[in-house]
């Protein structure tokens, strides 16, 4: 499934808190960060690797840290310093770039998964969806408003 129609479905899904407004808000964010949608499409990317090696197929162990993650904005949580550097490096942006949309992130998959992680988070961690396509999301953001 591509990544449009997962975002669909969990707009469709009446146990997320995804709706087309939310959708439309979080990927004019994302738009509007000092990076280009390609290289947030890399960061988003490298964050669902890392998900998916912490997750060990358990997408509910990680709805608490993606929740605090995208209500605090603390990053450190998800991920360790070297590990921010490293999908910097891979993005060709500064670690605080990743710092600011990691939690943009965070909050796309909590806000489209249910309280058990299922729908977005299963399918990201599951590589049925590849959020590498979030550069073509992101151009898409007014479709959503």
């Amino acid at each position: 499934m591509d990544l449009m129609g997962m975002v669909n479905q969990a707009i469709a899904s009446t146990d997320t808190e995804a709706n087309s407004g939310l959708v439309g808000s979080l990927l004019g964010s994302l738009n509007n960060a000092p990076v280009e949608n390609n290289k947030i499409a890399t960061i988003a990317s490298s964050v669902q690797g890392l998900l998916q090696q912490q997750s060990q197929g358990n997408p509910s162990a990680l709805m608490g840290v993606l929740q605090n993650v995208a209500a605090t904005g603390a990053v450190d949580q998800l991920m360790k310093t070297e590990q921010v550097s490293a999908i910097a490096q891979r993005a060709g942006v500064d670690p605080a770039m990743v710092r600011n949309i990691t939690p943009l992130i965070a909050m796309f998959l909590v806000k489209g998964s249910n309280a058990k992680g299922g729908c977005m988070l299963q399918n990201v961690l599951s590589g049925q969806v590849d959020l590498g396509q979030m550069a073509g999301l992101i151009n898409m953001a007014s479709r959503f408003k």
